[in-house]
């Protein structure tokens, strides 16, 4: 009995196998004999599921009721997976829950690598080859135009729906629609060769081999570097979460995206020199050229990643910022506080000469200063020989640069009225430190970080401030510097007094071939007791006349003369009429002119009472009968003493008498003389009374 019950037992259970794997027109079953599915069952099972549901109950149970589940085959439609084979954990039902969401069926689903249950072949073999022809919904039932978001589908939603963020092995899913950059605003420039298989960058669908980047992306010396672009406001063309979009979130690179610690991309080196990068940006200390300080501050959030609360940084806040607070670049959350925000006001309220040049230049010695300008806008950051060309937001590509010509930290020529600074005449000048210069910082702290320890430009990037007669080229603009010396350095304190007055930039006298040291008669009239106002009046330094590349020629009226008229200088003719000292008469040509003072005497002595210097005396017109010459009478070795000096006076500069030659006997009691023309008149022998 026992044996008969154990063969009923059998024959029932052969009975149940046989049946879950006859040929009916119902078994899924392929192989009778092995009872298995085609090798390929994975790939087609949902559709013969779709088909007629029950046919899978007789051997996997219930696909509504988990408890009910697995049947005779022992595997469950609610199994979580089947070896690395992702299967339905929570029944055949549909897809997994939160499968609706974008960061699901798409960055994770859809756009992932392909896989048994990942990429667009994977959503195809339900929704079908073109995702609007399967056994289930179409794709473009919530997707209207395509089977992925509309367009621009570059990176316009947060959530990442963005196609750089799709792995390239989906290339073959998307050709079905952009093959040869159809349906796209993006073709390749050169289609591949017939037969080449789909990919994202080999000109087969949009993008060719350079379409990652601009052309100059990894060179550092090229206007479309991508440090700029990474350091942007954050949007979808720019900011380090532009650059997470194909590189990763942690920056390490995705799909054909490199890693940003590369050692090196093609021929360039990367953040670190040529080795392995600990950092996504250049290493410390990132405030030289590639400066940490014009990131875009929407960065933050980014950048907090690695230095909360000042981690990785040799910064930290004081006192870290409350739980909760927004990440931010001066509010205690990551390496900075908010004592060290810019110390001026930022974008175009800056910009005025009276605001940040006065700053600069320090004339009220308020505690800034040239110097304290360098850490953020200098390369390098400290010490001597700054270059001003740290771009700083989103204007200056090259720092101050941009609007003060290379190698100068001034506008150039830093001259009252000489040059113009963004469509501005130049109003600051540098005699402006000499507010400071009792104190001795002006030159000592400013000046020399260019110009070298003694301004003469030794180990400076900028020239010597003391050019003699030799005319320099700075920034395109020709200048003579100063002539002598710019200041006189104490060697016992090491700080400068600055030398000021005409002769720090000019000769005493000028006597050199070009402006502004050209010799003319400068010579000849430094012995005249005059000073440089005596001929430049009112165009003088920091006046409006100075430094306009015009040598202006205003004449004091102190030397007006007698007769009236202006006194002026005719630039065309070079001579000056109604001068005093040249008794009212037109001068010879200032460049060329020549007097000789011991016999040219009428050049500026005209008889008469005109003039100031003219001679008028009775006898004289007696003896102009004669033909005589002044020299007759007068010694110009006794003129010559006092003859130029007190020009600025109308008073003789001393007695006429004084002057007469001692061959004439005269007798200054009498006024008397006895010369040749007088001997042998027995009754006048001595000449007449002089009067």
């Amino acid at each position: 009995m026992k044996r008969l019950a154990s063969v009923i037992l059998l024959l029932a259970a052969g009975a149940v196998f046989w049946g879950c794997s006859s040929s009916n027109d119902n078994s899924p079953l392929f192989d009778p004999v092995t009872g298995k599915h085609p090798a390929n069952w994975i790939e087609s099972h949902w559709l013969e599921f779709r088909k007629n549901n029950d046919q899978c109950v007789q051997c996997h149970g219930s696909f509504t009721v988990s408890a009910q589940s697995g049947g005779i085959s022992g595997v469950s439609c609610f199994s979580a997976n089947i070896g690395a084979q992702i299967c339905h954990v929570d029944g055949p039902a549909g897809h997994p829950v939160g499968w609706g969401a974008a960061s699901q069926h798409g960055r994770s689903g859809a756009m992932a690598a392909p896989a048994v249950s990942a990429g667009f072949a994977y959503c195809s073999r339900c929704h079908g080859s073109l995702y609007s022809n399967g056994a289930a919904r179409s794709c473009l039932s919530c997707h209207t135009r395509a089977p992925h978001p509309d367009a621009p589908w570059h990176g316009t939603t947060a959530s990442g729906t963005n196609h750089v963020f799709t792995d390239p092995g989906n290339a073959p899913e998307c050709a079905k629609c952009h093959l040869n950059g159809a349906n796209s605003a993006i073709q390749p420039t050169t289609p591949a060769p017939a037969g080449t298989a789909p990919g994202c960058f080999n000109s087969t669908l949009c993008h060719g081999t350079d379409v990652s980047h601009p052309t100059g992306w990894s060179d550092p010396n090229s206007p479309n570097f991508h440090g700029p672009t990474a350091k942007a406001a954050s949007s979808p063309s720019g900011g380090f979460g532009y650059c997470q979009r194909c590189h990763g979130t942690n920056y390490q690179g995705v799909g054909a995206a490199v890693s940003c610690f590369s050692a090196s991309v093609g021929a360039f080196t990367c953040h670190n020199g040529g080795q392995p990068a600990v950092t996504p940006h250049s290493p410390a200390p990132w405030h030289g050229t590639h400066t940490h300080t014009n990131t875009d501050t929407t960065n933050a959030i980014f950048c907090a990643a690695c230095h909360t609360n000042g981690a990785n940084s040799t910064r930290q806040p004081a006192t870290p910022a409350a739980p909760g607070t927004p990440a931010g670049c001066f509010n205690n959350t990551l390496c900075h506080a908010n004592d060290v925000s810019p110390p001026h006001p930022v974008g175009g309220l800056y910009l005025p000469a009276s605001q940040h040049g006065a700053d600069a230049i320090n004339k009220n010695n308020n505690g800034k200063g040239l110097n304290t300008c360098q850490p953020c806008h200098a390369t390098p950051s400290t010490g001597a020989n700054p270059r001003f060309n740290v771009p700083r937001g989103a204007t200056l590509t090259a720092g101050c640069e941009t609007c003060h010509t290379a190698l100068t930290a001034h506008p150039t020529p830093w001259l009252v009225g000489r040059g113009t600074t963004q469509g501005a005449t130049n109003q600051l000048r540098h005699s402006a430190l000499a507010s400071l210069a009792t104190a001795g910082t002006a030159v000592t702290n400013y000046c020399t970080l260019c110009h070298g320890a003694n301004l003469d430009g030794a180990g400076g990037v900028a020239p010597s401030c003391v050019s003699g007669t030799t005319r320099l080229n700075i920034a395109g603009v020709g200048a003579v510097c100063h002539f002598n010396a710019v200041a006189v350095k104490d060697v016992s304190t090491g700080l400068f007094n600055i030398q000021t007055g005409c002769v720090s930039c000019h000769g005493n006298p000028p006597v050199g071939t070009s402006y502004p040291n050209r010799d003319f008669q400068h010579g000849e009239h430094q012995f005249l007791n005059v000073s440089c106002a005596t001929c430049h009046s009112g165009a003088g330094y920091a006046t409006a006349l100075h430094a306009n590349g015009t040598a202006n020629v205003v004449l004091s009226a102190t030397f007006q003369a007698k007769s009236g008229g202006v006194a002026s200088y005719n630039a065309t003719t070079g001579a000056c009429s109604n001068v005093s000292c040249h008794g009212g008469q037109v001068t010879p040509p200032w460049p060329t002119g020549v007097i000789n003072v011991s016999t040219d005497c009428l050049l500026c002595h005209a008889y008469g009472t005109t003039q100031y210097n003219s001679p008028s005396s009775g006898p004289l017109t007696h003896h102009g009968l004669f033909t005589t010459t002044c020299t007759e009478c007068h010694d110009t070795t006794k003129l010559a003493v006092n003859h130029f000096t007190n020009l600025q006076t109308t008073a003789m500069e001393g007695p006429a008498s004084g002057t007469i030659s001692d061959a004439l006997n005269y007798d200054p009691a009498t006024r008397t003389c006895l010369f040749t023309c007088h001997i042998g008149n027995q009754v006048h022998d001595r000449s007449m009374v002089w009067q």
